[in-house]
């Protein structure tokens, strides 16, 4: 029983259940307390941890902090899921950040990057400069379905669109890799570029809104710590992927807000550049179709899979428009970054 399980692990009474943004929530009077899956969290509690203790130091309470049960420890296992247990802020409080356009998002991001590069760590990083070597590490294991599939044949229209679309994304992944190793190779502004806390997949719904004056709140388990333009690149994919057609006065308004802070160096274009290469879309599609253990549910990831795969040609439409809206026309070293010449 939830209830029962809330009071074992916290001493806390729940009085109601709510759902917000996908996630479980509960109350008791007038504080709200949100549940997280601890599977979301890609780095280690100790580094999570880290990384929210030091941004809430800053003075930005907008990053939720997990709750200790009464074991001593963060994590509580709730309907059979590790969970993190956080408190909600108080929306009255003067210490709540607000976002309501997405100039303020771009703005509040760079802030947080700035500050992040700050942080001292000392850990061999998983994903800072391992873009490449991550990449062909999924591109092996996609690799492997393809040539499973094309010794056995194809059972369902999913596996034969899989073998028709692999060798172009395939291509699209090794130019995204090449692009990313020349940037590392021969921009000089490389060697200024330093990691910083960043977000597993960056969106304008990554951080939550919790009311309608804009008040947000962080999700602990989303951090990572990377290269800034991560963040800028998934937040134009999200973009690109969620509207029919792509938003360049949305994009130009959180670019603007973020640039304002920090401009982005020629090296910081290319590998932002480079991860919109990188078909994570069709990755994910993939990976998740043949992922799938129940059929219901492999049924579904087929449907999502085919239908990316209708949309794909605008996505490369979105690659050359990007390269010179972005690459070219925004930046005042366009001259030292190349395009791709397969795009036109």
């Amino acid at each position: 029983m939830f209830e029962r399980t809330i009071y074992d692990a916290y001493g806390i009474y729940c009085e109601g259940r709510f759902s917000l943004k996908g996630y479980d929530g509960f109350y008791t009077g007038n504080q709200s307390y949100l549940l997280f899956p601890k599977e979301e969290c890609l780095i280690s509690e100790k580094e999570m941890l880290d990384f929210t203790n030091y941004v809430r130091s800053l003075g930005d309470f907008s990053v939720l902090e997990p709750l200790m049960t009464k074991y001593n420890k963060r994590i509580a296992l709730v309907e059979g899921q590790e969970v993190y247990v956080s408190p909600l802020p108080n929306e009255r409080s003067s210490s709540v950040v607000r976002i309501q356009s997405e100039k303020e998002r771009g703005a509040h991001l760079a802030q947080l990057h700035h500050y992040g590069k700050r942080l001292s760590y000392s850990k061999n990083n998983e994903f800072f400069g391992q873009w490449p070597k991550l990449w062909e590490a999924r591109l092996e294991q996609l690799e492997g379905w393809y040539q499973q599939i094309l010794y056995s044949g194809p059972q369902s229209e999913v596996d034969e669109a899989f073998l028709y679309t692999y060798p172009y994304f395939m291509g699209l992944t090794e130019n995204a890799i090449q692009y990313a190793v020349d940037a590392t190779l021969d921009d000089p502004s490389r060697d200024q570029e330093t990691p910083t806390i960043a977000h597993r997949h960056f969106s304008e719904r990554t951080w939550m809104t919790i009311s309608e004056d804009g008040t947000i709140v962080k999700r602990p388990t989303e951090w990572l710590y990377d290269h800034p333009c991560r963040d800028i690149a998934e937040w134009l994919r999200d973009q690109r992927l969620r509207n029919e057609t792509f938003p360049w006065e949305k994009a130009n308004e959180f670019l603007s807000g973020y640039e304002h802070v920090d401009l982005l160096s020629s090296y910081s274009r290319r590998l932002l550049y480079a991860r919109l290469l990188f078909p994570l879309h069709y990755f994910e599609a993939v990976e998740l179709f043949y992922s799938a253990q129940v059929k219901e549910e492999r049924m579904q990831r087929g449907q999502q899979l085919m239908q990316m795969l209708m949309n794909e040609g605008s996505n490369e439409q979105f690659l050359k428009d990007f390269a010179v809206y972005f690459l070219q026309s925004r930046s005042e070293a366009a001259l030292t970054i190349p395009t791709l010449e397969w795009l036109g």
